[in-house]
């Protein structure tokens, strides 16, 4: 049921994606992706190997709705969060989006207790406080750092 629900979600985000107004192009959207997923990695390795704030449960289910929710699912939803912040305007708009980010860390995590894919063990509220703005901010800043970069495109010799 959990990898059934984690490809609904995929699914869901991906339709969602395409139907957004995009502020940027597709390479940028890649690099960030790339860039949020990569962060996720190492958070979520950090959080269960040296931590040992979560234990995952030892199931194949469990396994691989944990490589989709760090590879897929969590970058996915940041690369949405990030394409909104970046048509909000106002900045009671942004902090509404920063909490809805972090409501979205909190109900991935519930979700992950509840299908029996992870638990946590201690500082259960300290997880999604560090995740979300660590996400958030490495996605503004892979964007802002790379866009003139991104902008320019890449040309192969």
């Amino acid at each position: 049921m959990a990898i059934v629900l984690a490809a609904i979600i995929i699914w869901l985000m991906i339709h969602i994606y395409v139907y957004l107004p995009k502020k940027c192009n597709p390479i940028e959207s890649a690099f960030i992706f790339m860039a949020t997923s990569i962060m996720n990695n190492m958070f979520c390795s950090i959080i269960t190997e040296n931590l040992r704030w979560a234990v995952p449960y030892e199931t194949p289910e469990g396994f691989t709705v944990l490589i989709l929710q760090r590879v897929l699912i969590i970058p996915l939803l940041f690369l949405l969060i990030l394409h909104l912040f970046l048509t909000v305007r106002s900045i009671l708009g942004k902090l509404l989006l920063l909490m809805a980010s972090f409501g979205i860390v909190v109900g991935m995590e519930e979700l992950c207790m509840y299908f029996h894919v992870m638990k946590y063990v201690d500082n259960r509220w300290a997880v999604p406080l560090i995740h979300t703005p660590l996400l958030f901010l490495t996605g503004l800043i892979a964007l802002t750092l790379f866009r003139p970069v991104l902008k320019r495109g890449v040309t192969m010799r």
